[in-house]
């Protein structure tokens, strides 16, 4: 099989993984479904791909993350009863009894004679009883699988529990489709060739270490390359890569010296082009190195400092000779 076509066959099976969860989630937003726990690896497009389908939809929701207490989760869903409810990262509120509380009568209740569900929250205390009905769905995004106590298990069948982890040979291929259109940050651009060359060192190293492949860590690791080529970095590209895989501070793997040289050669042409005004050597700056202004303007810094500390030197040598006390 020609390798565009293997690459067209695996991300068609990515894109049949992500239909699954549109349609899932077109069945919470349309009251087919109350409720979906989607699980899985993080930078896998889970949390863009519910989020997208909605407002393909134009289906009101509304998002919540980090930590939900369980009256936090009853006020929310008072608020907005009506809406689909994206809640992502909140894994501390499935360890919650109380809270799992609200979420089963929220997701699931008596049916009325239209065929609905009537389902009603209700929070007791000493003092006061507060209740409403909720109409709306719940959209629970996370990394991990839900535990195996009675009470979540409770919860789980009244929703769609799914987990999503596409395979390395598709994370990859999605990887070079988004690299095939460069990647463009503020000012800043690399090219898909530049893009495709941080894919692969991705990949080589992801297989080294045994790890999944996942597209945040392609982003970031973009952000890193450019955060180099424009100078703001004396580490390599490659060796911010790789500290940011194995998570530590990491000695040179080699990058360093490609970086000197680099550097070496961006000083060599603004020497070359000292005569000329600023704007002629920003010019020629941008076409020969292709980097940002900013890239030149910090190579311009330490070209004057270079040359300060010289003449400093000089100064120093022409006191040595005519010092009387020599």
């Amino acid at each position: 099989m020609e390798s565009n076509d293997a690459e067209k066959v695996l991300l068609e099976s990515l894109d049949r993984r992500l239909q699954y969860i549109r349609d899932r989630v077109q069945g919470v937003a349309e009251g087919y479904s109350t409720g979906l726990y989607l699980w899985g690896g993080g930078g896998t497009s889970k949390s863009h791909t519910v989020q997208q389908t909605l407002k393909d939809l134009k289906k009101e929701f509304k998002l919540t993350n980090s930590r939900v207490t369980a009256k936090g989760l009853f006020l929310l869903l008072q608020e907005f009863p009506d809406c689909v409810h994206v809640i992502e990262d909140a894994e501390t509120m499935l360890r919650d009894e109380a809270t799992m509380g609200v979420l089963r009568s929220a997701l699931w209740g008596q049916v009325g004679r239209d065929g609905k569900q009537e389902r009603i929250v209700t929070w007791q205390t000493a003092k006061k009883s507060e209740e409403f009905a909720f109409a709306g769905g719940v959209v629970i995004i996370s990394n991990c699988e839900l535990a195996n106590s009675p009470q979540v298990q409770a919860f789980k069948g009244r929703i769609t529990s799914v987990h999503y982890q596409p395979t390395n040979a598709e994370v990859a291929a999605k990887m070079r489709a988004i690299a095939r259109q460069g990647y463009a940050f503020e000012s800043h651009i690399l090219t898909s060739q530049e893009c495709m060359e941080v894919v692969q060192e991705i990949i080589n190293r992801s297989e080294r270490i045994h790890r999944n492949l996942d597209l945040r860590l392609f982003i970031n690791a973009l952000h890193d390359r450019l955060q180099w080529e424009n100078g703001a970095a004396e580490t390599h590209w490659h060796d911010l890569l790789e500290s940011r895989m194995q998570e530590k501070a990491m000695g040179s793997n080699g990058g360093i010296g490609v970086r000197a040289t680099k550097k070496a050669d961006e000083l060599a042409l603004l020497r070359r082009n000292a005569e000329l005004s600023t704007t002629e050597r920003l010019v020629i700056w941008k076409n020969e190195t292709k980097k940002s202004p900013a890239a030149f303007y910090r190579r311009l810094a330490e070209l004057q400092a270079e040359n300060s500390r010289l003449r400093q030197e000089l100064r120093v040598s022409d006191d040595w000779k005519t010092d009387r006390r020599f």
